[in-house]
């Protein structure tokens, strides 16, 4: 990876990516606002689910044969709902102590891009992976 400070890990299918940047997840609750029944002008503000269902991953790099990428790359044949899973996504410093951690719930591959893989070198590049969910669960670790 990079020599940011901060780094994002992805755990699916058994296996753990890195990656550089993470956009569509969140630490604060999703606020509604409801209005009780009765005669008064009160509205409240009331947590809910969060709003987003998917977030995309950027710059990772996965090994060869990758479970991962296999999920990713598994055709959708006859409109046939991609196998769920429950994913987790981390936010680690750059000596691996976990900071912060995402469980999505139902995850499901959406879509993915990666560079050739080079001869040359060991693993895919990743330039990003789109992943829906159902709902998350947020813990600081």
């Amino acid at each position: 990876m990079s020599s940011s400070e901060y780094y994002f890990e992805l755990s699916a299918n058994g296996e753990q990516t890195s990656f550089e940047m993470v956009d569509g997840v969140s630490t604060e609750p999703a606020l509604k606002h409801a209005l009780l029944p009765g005669d008064h002008p009160f509205k409240y503000r009331l947590p809910s689910l969060p709003k987003s269902d998917r977030i995309i991953l950027k710059k990772g790099k996965a090994q060869p044969g990758s479970r991962i990428m296999e999920w990713f790359g598994r055709p959708n044949e006859d409109n046939v709902a991609p196998e769920k899973s429950r994913v987790i996504l981390c936010l680690k410093d750059s000596s691996g102590k976990p900071l912060m951690e995402w469980t999505l719930h139902n995850a499901y591959p959406m879509s993915h891009h990666t560079q050739k893989v080079d001869s040359k070198l060991p693993s895919t590049v990743i330039d990003d992976l789109e992943v829906g969910y159902s709902f998350y669960t947020f813990s600081k670790r």
